[in-house]
């Protein structure tokens, strides 16, 4: 019985002070308690401002100045595009253009020099707004004032006989038009960069006048159809300071996360 009434004593004993014992040992911080899961944060990264006037360029084309020298008509022409958070480009282009033709034919002769000038906006369509290449899309309005001569073998009259001369001179006209185009702009050393585009152009309205009907308008081409395709290819002087400023900016930062690593 003694050896019985022992053992019934230690295992009550180990009831009661095991829980207490675990209760103490808890509270004094040596087991510790399971985690909880914390709360994802995603952290994006913050890309960088692009001041909002970036700078200009100064571009000629030479394709038009091939065809001025070359053909029987064409144009020499420069722009001047400003440069708003390297996505939005107004711009501003002007010339002369020219058109000496003798039609094979009817031995009708046209001719005129004249100014022109066209206003619009180009868009940049690359993503990465901070490269130097582009990819643009843009629109234009053009106008020109202008006189011209037409000529050709004298006209005859089937009816009554003779002949009237057909030659008309200082024929005072103007004419407005509309441009869409795309196009791209490579650097090729330092500021200097070349671009090509294609243009649509389409003929708004010209002055109306009882001799003839124009046969080329400076700046826009010739108006056999309602509508013409153009091309340019320049030569483009580049501005960017805003670029540079931004490029310095970039790797300061890059180099200071470094040095803090």
């Amino acid at each position: 019985m003694s050896c019985m009434t022992h053992f019934l004593f230690f295992v009550v004993l180990f009831l009661f002070v095991t829980p207490a014992f675990h209760t103490v040992v808890v509270a004094q911080g040596n087991v510790p308690e399971p985690e909880k899961p914390s709360l994802y944060v995603e952290v994006k990264e913050e890309k960088p401002k692009i001041p909002f006037f970036q700078g200009f360029t100064l571009s000629a084309d030479v394709y038009g100045i091939v065809q001025y020298l070359l053909w029987d008509y064409g144009g020499v022409e420069g722009a001047l595009r400003l440069n708003l958070k390297n996505t939005f480009f107004p711009i501003v282009e002007m010339g002369i253009g020219k058109c000496d033709k003798e039609e094979e034919n009817t031995h009708i002769l046209y001719k005129t020099t004249a100014p022109f000038a066209r206003v619009g906006i180009d868009f940049n369509m690359l993503k990465n707004k901070l490269q130097d290449n582009r990819l643009y899309v843009g629109v234009r309005y053009g106008i020109s004032k202008y006189d011209f001569d037409i000529s050709g073998p004298a006209l005859e009259d089937p009816v009554w006989g003779g002949a009237e001369p057909f030659d008309y001179r200082g024929i005072s006209t103007t004419s407005h038009w509309a441009e869409a185009l795309v196009g791209v702009q490579v650097k090729l050393w330092k500021k200097l960069h070349m671009g090509w585009a294609i243009r649509y152009r389409r003929e708004l309205s010209s002055t109306k006048n009882i001799y003839a009907k124009p046969y080329y308008i400076p700046g826009y081409g010739t108006t056999v159809n309602s509508g013409t395709l153009g091309f340019t290819y320049s030569l483009i002087f580049d501005m960017n300071w805003g670029m540079k400023k931004m490029k310095m900016k970039i790797k300061n930062e890059e180099l200071r996360v470094k040095n803090e690593e």
